[in-house]
C-alpha cells in the first residue's frame, strides 16, 4: 500500500506545472528625466528600437507645474498598468550640456518579472 502511495504521489509531482526557475530575463524599461528651467523631457527607453520622447513646456508658472507633473503621471500610471514596478532610482544630478542652460536629470528602472 505504501508504494501504491508513493507512485501516485510521484506521479502528481511529475504531472504538476514545474517552477520556471530559469526564464526569460526581466524586461526593463529605463525612463530619464530632464528638467530645464524652461523645459522637461521624458526619455522612455524600453530597450527595443528608438525611445519615446516626450518633450513638456515649463515656463516656471503655475499651471505649466501641473501639466508637467500631470504628463509624469500619466506615463508613470501607463507603466504600472502595464505591469511595470519601479526597481530603482538614481538621484538627481546636475548636468550642463554644451550650450544650453543647466538643469536636473533623474533616471528610473521599471522591471516587469516574467510570467512563470
Amino acid at each position: 500500500m505504501k508504494k501504491l502511495f508513493f507512485l501516485a504521489s510521484c506521479l502528481v509531482v511529475l504531472g504538476s506545472s514545474p517552477v520556471w526557475a530559469g526564464a526569460d530575463d526581466p524586461t526593463v524599461v529605463v525612463v530619464r528625466v530632464i528638467e530645464r528651467y524652461n523645459s522637461a523631457r521624458l526619455v522612455i527607453d524600453r530597450g527595443s528600437g528608438t525611445p519615446e520622447i516626450i518633450e513638456l513646456e515649463n515656463g516656471g508658472s503655475e499651471k505649466d507645474a501641473s501639466a508637467v507633473a500631470a504628463a509624469y503621471q500619466r506615463a508613470i500610471a501607463k507603466l504600472y498598468a502595464q505591469g511595470y514596478v519601479l526597481q530603482a532610482t538614481l538621484s538627481n544630478t546636475s548636468i550642463v550640456p554644451v550650450g544650453l542652460s543647466g538643469g536636473n536629470a533623474s533616471t528610473m528602472v521599471f522591471v516587469k518579472a516574467p510570467k512563470p
